[in-house]
């Protein structure tokens, strides 16, 4: 598989569609922190199917789609596809396919290859089969060389495993036993049903049987039932004849009752006329007395009304004076202020006159002064540019001065030194002899190396026939013990499932292989019966007779090949078995039965598959007999392939220990020829610097004989300038004239323009105060105006009061002679009222004796309908008693009452009283009831059981066959794990100890399987000696050689199982300058060496220079991602070319 391109949108900073393109070779990916590159690496592992949000750095999946900036709307969905190349296999045609996982808010993820739909575990098949995924350790987050230091052992078996490419194999092995123990789970859940089952049979014979019972009640219940309906519709009918006739009697007496009535209603209305008449004449006699007496008081009101009216008149004549009197004062002291107002305008407007030629004059002598004042500024400032002139002109020529003569003396000094350090070169003769001792070393050391070389080779030849039979021995202890477990395992499972059998007599039989199923036919339900009478059923013997007859010709027993307790020797020995039954004829008593459980009975009864779980409960004990004999031996082969095993792991160690000796001492040889190497080429280069710094010396004091006269002429010139230019003294007095100049006239400026102030506020002043006069004035006269109408207002209220006076004046008198008349007639009325109230009393004693009179009446006739109601509804309810029966029949026994008796064939004159009808009903419920609950479908159920027990057989049967298939399987799925990664175990550590010497150039190390004898449940321990130290484990070793460790052993697992694509995210990032080249050599050489495709993020300069092309991360608005690209590979071909 190739991985060829990346392309994501709307996945976290990368909102727009972008595009990576994964090369051949080294690409590297940069960019300043926080932009957004480790979002690439976590998008692959997206896509290939992570499910962890915490390791995408997210609290919630959705947290993967982009969330929105301060300028950016959040996206609804995001979306990652990765381009692969597949090879052709045998089962599929191979070329490019398209990995799509795209999850939208809300509605979860989904994956596509191709466009098709596809599961989440085939994705990750897709990609484990291929070496890699989303948990592959060819993708190296961030911290990820931490991670792989601190990773318990068996954290770091898990990488080893991926480098075997045996993920896939674990998933599958997971799926199998996840399958094995549902299957298993599904056979015990079937056997509890069958057993369930099988009691569920007895107890439906039994509600059988009672539900026969209860149908035979039910219908004795149903002719009782019948008899009461019948007895209560006749007594109903009865009873609502003698209801009715009663009804009529009372009917009668009612409308005798009712003529009594009429005549007493007609003497109350009478006396309630009477009555009418005398209250009307009361009210008439109240109202004119109401009347008189309104009059009365209203006349009292107005006389008191006319008083209180003619004192208010006299109090509101005496404020009217007063406030006329206040009026006139207002008037007065208005004139007198709008005169003083006048007098003030004119003064102001003579002012503001003077002031305005005034400020004409000193406008003008303004406009001079600063006509003057200008003069004098410009001319200022013009001998002040001179000055400045003159004064950059003289510090030019001092720098000058300073400049040359700072050169002059440089220029000596460095003469004088360069003639120092020629003096102090040596010859050279040192370091001559120091390359001559070097060569010699090199040469010793690479005498040495050469035998090491074989000694090393020898020692390995010998270790992999060593490891060939250490991995044949463990191939085989595989085997032994996947056989030894299966068969345990199928015989404790068979144990268990065998105990279950109780005190039934199938528990003590046993058949000869064959024979089960002839067994189970012979003995059918019976052998569940058990040995003895202690229950309803079982097996207590007997003893055979002289007269028990013997079975056809050429037919054997089937007691020949069973074992069974001795109750069941005379049941067994009239059993025949047969391989076909041919029809011959049995005596009375006797059964045949064929191999494959097929019975025929004396009496010609056959059944074919009869006791099928019994059948195979005798195979599970025949099963479990023949593996209780295996396992010695299988036992011994597990015994005898260990001890091969731990031979062979004997040898391989003792090679390997060899293998190592040879190696320290090439490693030492080596080590000492690069030491001489490197000594023989510092010489020649300490040589060769020599012979270089002396031609330097000489040819830079050459070099400087020019450079000393020029700046002797050089110095010579500027002080020359210098001299030249003018005394700078005769300027600056001109400079302080001309100041003083115009110092003077911008005085005389200032002094002008506050005067112009000063009379501007004044003007201004006087023009306000005449605005406000004005005002004042205005506000003077409205005042006087009002004052003016007030006075004449008050003038008119004095005219209006007199004229009310003299009117009221007149009244009390005539209100006096009013009152007393009124007073006279009220005393009248009030003796007329009270002889109308005398002759209302009476008429009211009239009407209540006829009153009396009419509820006597009254009382009769509702006495007599009550009577005749109450028959009415005895009426009613007898037929509606009778049509109620009538209808229950109707319901019940679909006829009408009068039919009843020949519907269901009894007497009518043979019924008795309904209570003692219904008293037989009671009797024959309550024995119908003690049954208890019946099911009415028992018949049917106990037919649906039997079928459904033969179809829980037959799947028995087939779970058990798939368990055993399953069983294989994962022996299988187990063997070829361990082969597998052994051999990658073995693999990975060459490539680690190669690559460790290579990246510290020097000592050694290995890897060590722990904590387990078995590689799928042993441990990863990383053993590491670096140069110059004792072996140890890798938490030993300090930080810098615990990160180039675990950079070996990632590079190791590539060289195994090289994965399609490698990501290192800042890997690099603990490496010194020195091992990031160590580290970057091994990048370039692995390039070579495999296929896989690297995408290294990186912030050191020295591994950017070192990727074939680079991928910038940037991010020009904040929190939005974007990629650019640049090919160094082409680059530097176009530099090249040019």
């Amino acid at each position: 598989m190739k991985i060829k391109r990346l392309k994501l949108s709307g996945f976290k900073s990368f909102v727009e569609p972008s595009e990576l393109r994964i090369e051949p070779g080294l690409t590297g990916i940069v960019g300043p922190n926080g932009c957004g590159k480790s979002n690439l690496l976590e998008a692959l592992r997206w896509a290939m199917g992570e499910g962890s949000p915490k390791s995408l750095r997210g609290g919630g999946m959705e947290d993967v789609i982009f969330a929105g900036t301060a300028t950016r709307a959040p996206r609804d969905f995001a979306e990652v596809s990765i381009l692969i190349e597949r090879e052709p296999t045998d089962s599929s045609m191979g070329g490019e396919s398209e990995v799509t996982r795209r999850i939208e808010r809300g509605s979860g993820s989904a994956y596509r290859l191709d466009g098709r739909d596809v599961r989440a575990k085939d994705v990750a098949l897709l990609f484990a089969d291929a070496a890699t995924g989303a948990h592959s350790p060819a993708l190296v987050s961030q911290n990820r060389i931490g991670a792989v230091i601190a990773a318990k052992p068996t954290e770091r078996r898990q990488m080893l495993e991926e480098a075997a490419g045996i993920s896939g194999l674990h998933a599958r092995r997971k799926d199998a036993e996840q399958k094995l123990r549902a299957t298993e789970a599904n056979l015990a859940r079937l056997a509890e049903i069958l057993s369930e089952q099988e009691a569920r049979t007895a107890a439906l014979k039994r509600q059988a049987r009672a539900a026969e019972r209860y149908k035979q009640i039910s219908a004795k219940i149903r002719l009782v039932e019948a008899r009461l309906v019948h007895a209560r519709w006749t007594e109903a009918d009865r009873a609502a004849a003698t209801a009715t006739e009663e009804a009529r009697a009372a009917d009668r007496q009612v409308a005798e009752f009712q003529t009594q009535v009429e005549q007493a209603q007609s003497a109350q209305l009478l006396a309630a006329r009477a009555l009418n008449a005398r209250r009307t004449e009361l009210v008439d006699a109240r109202e004119a007395g109401h009347r008189l007496a309104h009059q009365l008081a209203a006349a009292r009101a107005r006389r008191d009304t006319v008083a209180r009216r003619l004192t208010e008149l006299d109090r509101l004549d005496q404020s009217l004076n007063a406030d006329m009197e206040r009026e006139q004062a207002l008037k007065s002291d208005a004139q007198t202020a709008i005169a003083q107002l006048e007098a003030e305008a004119t003064a102001l407007a003579q002012r503001l006159e003077n002031a305005e030629a005034s400020a004409a004059r000193i406008a003008a002598e303004l406009t001079d002064a600063e006509t003057r004042s200008r003069d004098a500024e410009a001319a200022l400032a013009d001998l002040l540019a001179r000055q400045a002139a003159m004064r950059a002109e003289r510090r030019v020529a001092e720098a000058a001065v300073e400049a040359a003569r700072g050169q002059l003396a440089r220029t000596e000094a460095e003469r004088a030194r360069l003639a120092q350090q020629l003096a102090q070169l040596g010859d050279g003769s040192s370091f001559q002899a120091a390359q001559a001792d070097a060569e010699a070393r090199a040469e010793h050391a690479a005498k040495t190396s050469a035998a090491a070389e074989v000694q090393q080779q020898e020692a390995e030849e010998g270790r992999a026939r060593a490891a060939a039979a250490r991995d044949a021995a463990e191939s085989d202890l595989a085997t032994a013990r996947a056989t030894l477990a299966s068969a345990k395992s199928e015989h404790d499972a068979l144990a268990r499932a065998l105990d279950k059998g109780g005190a039934a007599v199938i528990a003590s039989l046993s058949a000869e292989p064959g024979f089960e199923h002839a067994l189970a036919a012979a003995l059918g339900d019976d052998a569940d019966a058990p040995i003895g009478a202690g229950g309803m059923r079982g097996w207590i013997g007997s003893a055979m007779a002289a007269n028990d007859p013997a079975l056809p010709g050429g037919i054997t027993p089937l007691s020949d090949h069973v074992t069974a307790p001795a109750e069941l020797t005379r049941r067994l020995l009239q059993v025949g078995v047969v391989e076909t039954d041919n029809g011959v004829d049995l005596a009375v008593g006797q059964r045949l039965v064929t191999r494959d459980g097929r019975m025929r009975r004396w009496d010609g009864f056959v059944a074919t598959g009869v006791g099928a779980a019994a059948a195979e409960r005798l195979v599970r004990q025949n099963r479990l007999a023949e593996l209780a004999r295996e396992l010695p031996a299988l036992e011994q082969a597990v015994d005898a392939a260990a001890a091969s095993r731990e031979h062979a792991l004997q040898e391989v160690e003792r090679f390997r220990k060899l293998g190592e000796t040879a190696r320290a001492a090439g490693a030492a040889a080596d080590a000492e020829a690069r030491e001489a190497a490197r000594a023989v080429d510092s010489a020649v280069s300490a040589i060769e610097r020599l012979a270089a710094q002396r031609s330097g010396l000489e040819q830079r004091l050459a070099d400087l004989d020019p450079v000393l006269s020029a700046s002797h002429e050089a110095l010579e010139s500027a002080e020359a300038s210098l001299q030249a230019l003018p005394d700078p003294a005769v300027l600056e007095k001109e400079v302080g004239e001309r100041r003083s100049s115009a110092t003077a006239a911008g005085a005389a400026v200032a002094d002008k323009r506050a005067e112009a102030a000063t009379r501007a506020r004044e003007t201004a002043a006087d023009r306000e105060r005449q605005s406000a006069a004005r005002r004042e004035e205005g506000e003077w006269r409205r005042r006087d105006s009002e004052a003016e109408k007030r006075i004449a207002a008050a003038a008119q209220r004095r005219a209006d009061q007199a004229d009310e006076r003299r009117a009221l004046q007149q009244e009390p008198e005539a209100l006096d002679e009013e009152i007393a008349s009124l007073e006279r007639g009220s005393a009248e009325a009030e003796a007329l009222v009270a002889k109308a109230a005398d002759a209302e009393q009476s008429a009211d004693r009239d009407v209540q004796a006829s009153a009396v009179a009419l509820a006597a009446a009254g009382e009769r006739v509702a006495a007599a309908r009550e009577q005749r109601a109450a028959a009415t509804a005895r009426a009613e309810a007898q037929q509606a008693r009778s049509a109620e029966y009538a209808r229950i029949c109707l319901e019940r026994f679909e006829c009408v009452p009068q039919r009843l008796p020949v519907q269901l064939g009894f007497d009518p004159a043979e019924v008795r009283d309904s209570d003692a009808e219904s008293s037989e009903l009671e009797r024959l419920t309550a024995e119908r009831e003690r049954i208890g609950p019946v099911n009415l479908v028992a018949e049917k159920e106990l037919a649906e059981i039997e079928e459904a027990r033969g179809k829980g057989t037959a799947e028995a049967e087939e779970l058990t066959e798939a368990i055993h298939r399953l069983r294989g399987s994962i022996g299988s799925l187990n063997r070829e794990g361990r082969v597998r990664l052994l051999d990658a175990y073995e693999k990975v550590n060459d490539h680690f100890r190669r690559l460790f010497t290579t990246l510290f150039e020097g000592g050694q190390a290995h890897l060590e399987l722990v904590e387990s004898d078995d590689p799928l449940e042993a441990g990863l321990e990383i053993m590491a000696q670096p140069p110059g130290k004792r072996l140890s484990a890798l938490t030993l070793l300090s930080g810098g050689e615990q990160a180039l460790t675990a950079v070996a052993l990632i590079f190791a697992l590539f060289l195994t199982n090289p994965a399609p694509i490698c990501v290192l995210d800042e890997v690099d990032a603990p490496l010194d300058d020195a091992n990031v080249e160590r580290f970057c050599d091994l990048l370039a050489q692995m390039t070579r060496e495999t296929d896989t495709r690297y995408l290294i993020v990186t912030h050191n300069a020295v591994t950017m220079s070192r990727m074939q092309r680079l991928y910038g991360v940037t991010m020009i608005e904040k929190g939005i991602s974007r990629l650019v690209s640049v090919d160094l590979g082409g680059a530097e071909t176009l530099l090249a070319a040019e």
